[in-house]
């Protein structure tokens, strides 16, 4: 399917999709939980939505979409799914978004022989190749470790509580032409934050910051007895 996917986006001088684990495991979960539960929808049963689903596992871009098919008694299964979602406008329409550069395929096969599929896309600057915790302490602080997947100079985070609007604290960090980055970002209380990310490209000429990044974390202090 991902050869699919890219000749599609060949064919209006679209850059070529790169699959990503993260995203092709929420992908398969959701596939298995439609064949096996038999329904076929974006909302789960737990009431989930896609944005929810990717939240919960803990992708943090903040540009995603989401396709689905279903397709039983064909040959070519895959192929038929393909092109049946480039014939649906809005399936077409996140098939051929500009601003997708990954994505995570789940194909599932039911009992009854019909096969699910999900195609989840995203657009992603940086790339965390250390897990983004959800729970940290206050001393040790929230450690972001990757690398950019495109040209930036750098990143740049926000932090705030969740809903709010005030910045309780912001910084940024140098990035190289490694395109690597790994520094730490210290909380001054207890309790949840909203973190954002944000790149700046080696490009621009003014200060124009890319939103690349959303979640939240918990910030607890830890007692230890001895």
């Amino acid at each position: 399917m991902l050869i699919y996917l890219n000749r599609d986006r060949k064919d209006f001088a679209l850059w070529k999709l790169f699959m990503q684990d993260d995203l092709r495991v929420v992908a398969r979960k959701h596939s298995k939980d439609m064949a096996k539960k038999d329904y076929f929808e974006h909302v789960n049963i737990k009431g989930q939505s896609p944005s929810d689903r990717l939240k919960t596992a803990r992708v943090t871009d903040s540009i995603s979409g989401e396709n689905l098919a279903k397709i039983g008694g064909y040959p070519e299964p895959v192929l038929e799914a393909e092109e049946g979602l480039m014939r649906s406008p809005g399936h077409r329409a996140n098939i051929l978004n500009k601003n997708y550069n990954c994505v995570g395929i789940g194909i599932i096969k039911s009992k009854q022989g019909v096969y699910y599929f999900t195609q989840n896309f995203a657009k992603r600057i940086v790339k965390f190749t250390k897990k983004v915790r959800k729970n940290i302490s206050s001393k040790k602080g929230l450690r972001l470790k990757g690398y950019a997947v495109e040209p930036v100079a750098e990143i740049y985070y926000q932090v705030s509580v969740p809903g709010g609007r005030k910045i309780i604290k912001e910084g940024g960090h140098k990035v190289g032409s490694s395109r690597k980055f790994d520094f730490t970002i210290k909380f001054d209380a207890v309790g949840k934050h909203e973190v954002k990310i944000f790149t700046l490209p080696s490009s621009s000429k003014k200060r124009r910051l890319r939103m690349s990044n959303s979640f939240e974390v918990s910030v607890r202090t830890w007692w230890f007895w001895f």
